[in-house]
């Protein structure tokens, strides 16, 4: 957090950051006395960026923005499901969106993002910190200026996507390096990463998925939207589906690794069991042999003479030479 923002803060408590541009001109902060006069201007557009956490702010934002009763339900509520809605000329809503570590570094966790969204006015909150939403904001010092308040929330529903691409990326080199190993019979044990990329497929398609749906609703037609809107969601719509498929090739390429790679590690534990009972076999005849000789009673062959260990070794690997010759003959595979 910068001092803009906490200065913000300390004066609107719940407002995390306010933002104004104005045609041909740059995206600038703005200071909480000016927001009024800035949604009053009949030109440009107005991002105010809010915590849902701290509750006062539900006290501060009806007097700035006059937002249908919907709208204002969903900036104050707690449902997190994923919805999509219009009313009075504002759509709002809710979409998911990466979380931020502590490291300003996006996690694997997904958070919530809700929003209200007119032509000239967005107003977004959350309950903690997303990472789309602070490389939008990232990226007003490189030069970046939507000209309406629909291309700023699709610039962040667009890094949203652009967050989840590298995270997916990272999934599909992590696979490729299974992949290698397994091809090349360098096995590990890969089993504990393999359940981590599926874990983040898994918890990224479902809201994808929900994203995918609510942008493609046929009832959005009847909004009083632009043209330009509906281009918008149109766009948005291909653009997550898209997202969706890399999510559902990398779940199944993962999920396809585990079950080669559990197979590759069963015939090798089978491999070693018959090792085991290969070995355990050949030993089986002189362990009888030794046993018959340890008894301790009268009349045990050699039991007279200074020869009778050579001879009773011999006898020992005679007969294991026997054993292993009837195996083979009953066409036995002792290879391991």
């Amino acid at each position: 957090m910068n001092l803009l923002d906490q200065t913000q803060r300390a004066v609107t408590p719940g407002l995390v950051g306010a933002y104004r541009c104005t045609p041909g001109g740059p995206v600038l902060p703005l200071a909480p006395q000016e927001i009024e006069t800035a949604l009053a201007a009949g030109e440009g557009w107005v991002w105010l960026h809010v915590d849902l956490v701290d509750q006062r702010i539900q006290g501060w934002l009806p007097g700035r923005c006059a937002l249908p009763a919907a709208a204002r339900a969903i900036l104050e509520g707690h449902d997190e499901s994923l919805v999509l809605g219009h009313e009075a000329g504002t759509t709002h809503g809710v979409i998911a969106d990466l979380q931020q570590q502590e490291t300003d570094r996006a996690s694997t966790s997904v958070g919530r993002l809700h929003f209200a969204l007119t032509d000239r006015l967005l107003v977004t909150g959350r309950r903690h910190p997303v990472e789309a939403v602070n490389r939008v904001r990232r990226s007003f010092a490189d030069g970046f200026c939507p000209a309406t308040a629909y291309e700023l929330f699709e610039a962040i529903v667009a890094a949203f996507c652009k967050n989840t691409a590298l995270k997916l990326k990272e999934a599909a080199s992590l696979l490729d390096a299974v992949e290698d190993r397994l091809v090349t019979e360098r096995l590990s044990d890969e089993r504990r990463s393999l359940k981590e990329v599926r874990r983040l497929a898994v918890s990224l398609h479902r809201p994808v998925a929900g994203m995918v749906a609510l942008f493609d609703e046929e009832d959005r037609e009847d909004w009083a939207l632009s043209d330009h809107a509906h281009a918008m969601f149109r766009r948005l719509s291909l653009r997550l589906e898209r997202l969706d498929r890399e999510i559902v090739t990398v779940n199944d390429r993962a999920r396809l690794l585990q079950e080669e790679m559990a197979a590759e590690l069963a015939d090798e534990s089978n491999r070693s069991l018959k090792a085991m009972a290969v070995m355990s076999a050949l030993l089986l005849p002189g362990t009888l042999v030794v046993g018959v000789f340890g008894m301790n009673t009268a009349g045990l062959p050699f039991s007279v003479g200074e020869s009778g260990f050579v001879w009773a070794m011999l006898l020992g690997v005679a007969a294991t030479a026997l054993f292993y010759w009837l195996l083979r003959r009953a066409g036995i595979d002792l290879r391991f």
